[in-house]
């Protein structure tokens, strides 16, 4: 349904049509979202992808930190424009937004602070690699890959990726001497983010991206707005609009996230490990980096006292 429909009581005055597009505030809500942890290895470092969703109004969401555990040591963090794939070795490709040393960690999640904080606009992605140059197998912790994303909330999504088994960042050559990058691997840790939300205004662009709920508590009021025995028929429809305009996107309700949440905790359920092989879908060029046995090198566990027999 068109807003055309709903013809204004009166024309607007020339003000009337400057509202606000975005809200006025840097970030109105922060959030911290933990990924799983199975303790799986650990190792030097992870590289993997992150989206920034655009099925709510949101205009921008910013990463402030990232957090991880291990021996840490000398941290490094890079982010890649879309995906790392096809650039693990090219680090022309990369920008480093964190470099700092860290004290050992193994317990609790050490924060890396981003500066200056990465802003993912509505479905953009970035590819961001997390690097210890510590010598040795402890640098940081992350898992064996479970699911199709590694985690999935309303605003953004962290897909699995590779292990990097050198101490050197974006080294092709392994601690062992064979290839350095193992597949089918999830970051462990915590996201520290920001989002800053679109503001209401009739615009289809706009108008779309706000929930079921919303858009029909929107048609209803302008509905009875154009009634002439409703009191909202004394009000300018310039008026109406300035409140919808500043109105939070979930004022309506959350009922219809609901559903979107159940199929969030579907994308995390385990998946075959065949079906994580094609899901990959690692290119040729990045194959040249690994030698042809992928026998797992990093199977160094965080409880070296157990081996669960999993599978590598």
């Amino acid at each position: 349904m068109s807003f055309h429909r709903f013809p204004l009581s009166r024309p607007p005055a020339s003000h009337a049509l400057k509202r606000a597009k975005v809200a006025n505030y840097v970030v109105q809500s922060c959030y911290d979202v933990d990924t799983r942890d199975h303790e799986d290895h650990t190792f030097s470092g992870i590289m993997f992808d992150m989206k920034c969703k655009d099925d709510l109004p949101l205009e921008y969401i910013e990463i402030h930190k990232v957090w991880v555990r291990g021996y840490l040591g000398p941290m490094t963090v890079w982010v890649t424009p879309n995906t790392f794939k096809g650039k693990r070795g090219k680090i022309r490709e990369w920008k480093l937004v964190h470099k700092a040393k860290h004290k050992r960690s193994m317990q609790d999640l050490s924060p890396l602070e981003i500066k200056p904080c990465l802003r993912l606009r509505a479905g953009e992605s970035i590819g961001i690699y997390i690097h210890s140059g510590l010598e040795g197998d402890m640098g940081i912790v992350y898992n064996n890959r479970r699911s199709r994303v590694t985690h999935e909330d309303p605003h953004m999504c962290i897909m699995p990726g590779l292990a990097h088994i050198s101490d050197e960042p974006f080294s092709c050559n392994g601690f062992w001497g064979g290839g350095a990058w193992r597949y089918d691997r999830e970051f462990v840790g915590r996201m520290t983010y920001g989002v800053k939300w679109m503001l209401w205004n009739p615009v289809q662009g706009v108008h779309g991206k706000f929930p079921k709920m919303f858009k029909q508590m929107v048609y209803t009021i302008l509905m009875c707005h154009r009634r002439k025995e409703s009191t909202l028929n004394k009000l300018p429809g310039v008026v109406l609009y300035y409140i919808f305009n500043m109105l939070p996107w979930d004022w309506a309700g959350q009922e219809d996230i609901k559903a979107r949440i159940t199929k969030f905790e579907r994308n995390t359920r385990d998946t075959s490990h065949s079906y994580r092989r094609r899901f990959m879908n690692l290119s040729s060029d990045e194959e040249k980096c690994n030698d042809d046995d992928d026998d797992d090198d990093d199977e160094d566990y965080v409880d070296m006292d157990e081996d669960d027999g999993s599978s590598y």
